[in-house]
């Protein structure tokens, strides 16, 4: 009886080996949701919709220090206007509760309330102010400087889809939003398998013949960097 060796497994080729693990993860199904604080969260895989619970802006927002008129009394600059008071950010109901009428103005700060009566605002570059008299030095279109209500998002719209990859500016969203903790997809385990008797550990003196097993530490870093969670295994002779 005459006996065979057995067959040698097949060698893949780089473009092989890349095809057979991409078709494996493709058939991977999402880990499971967990809550995580904001910073917990930058790297994973949002798994919610992150949406408005307010309009934004919940007001029609001054992007300009200035003063908010009616274009239709700018419109023949330069135009004097009486100042009939002051709205600066953060202002009150009743701090901001002025409304304009024919020939008046109110000083108004960069991230206030623009208020009734107003469809515009002047830079404060193109005015000159003396006493309770601003003077206008040139003319502006309607909406000029101001970012209307709701124009970013309305209440209840969703901001950021479940399926996002969580950074910095989703983390600004949530936090916008009023949530401190968001649903994220857990972080996929890893392992990591380094094969061959000429390599060890790290931490051991290598032998005329081996080398320190680098590369598992480097693919452990790039699978946390995309948001894994690597496990390096023992190392596993040939």
């Amino acid at each position: 009886m005459v006996m065979t060796a057995p067959a040698k497994p097949k060698l893949l080729s780089f473009t092989e080996a890349r095809q057979v693990a991409e078709e494996y993860a493709s058939k991977l199904a999402p880990t499971e949701p967990e809550m995580l604080s904001l910073l917990d969260a930058v790297g994973l895989v949002l798994a919610e919709d992150l949406r408005a619970d307010r309009d934004f802006p919940p007001f029609p927002r001054s992007t300009r220090d200035g003063y908010a008129v009616r274009t239709a009394d700018v419109a023949a600059a330069p135009a004097r206007l009486r100042l009939i008071g002051e709205i600066k950010a953060g202002a009150t109901t009743e701090e901001s509760g002025i409304m304009i009428g024919a020939g008046e103005s109110a000083e108004i700060m960069t991230g206030a309330p623009v208020p009734s009566g107003a469809d515009a605002v002047v830079m404060v570059e193109y005015t000159e102010r003396s006493g309770g008299v601003v003077t206008v030095q040139r003319a502006v279109q309607a909406g000029e400087n101001i970012v209307p209500a709701a124009s970013e998002a309305s209440r209840g719209s969703i901001m950021v889809a479940r399926g996002t990859r969580v950074t910095h500016t989703t983390v600004a969203v949530a936090a916008a939003v009023g949530r401190a903790e968001i649903a994220a997809c857990r972080r996929p385990r890893v392992a990591i398998l380094a094969t061959g008797d000429e390599v060890v550990d790290i931490n051991l003196p290598p032998g005329p013949n081996e080398v320190r097993n680098s590369n598992s530490y480097s693919l452990a870093a790039q699978v946390y960097a995309a948001g894994g969670e690597p496990a390096i295994l023992p190392i596993a002779p040939d």
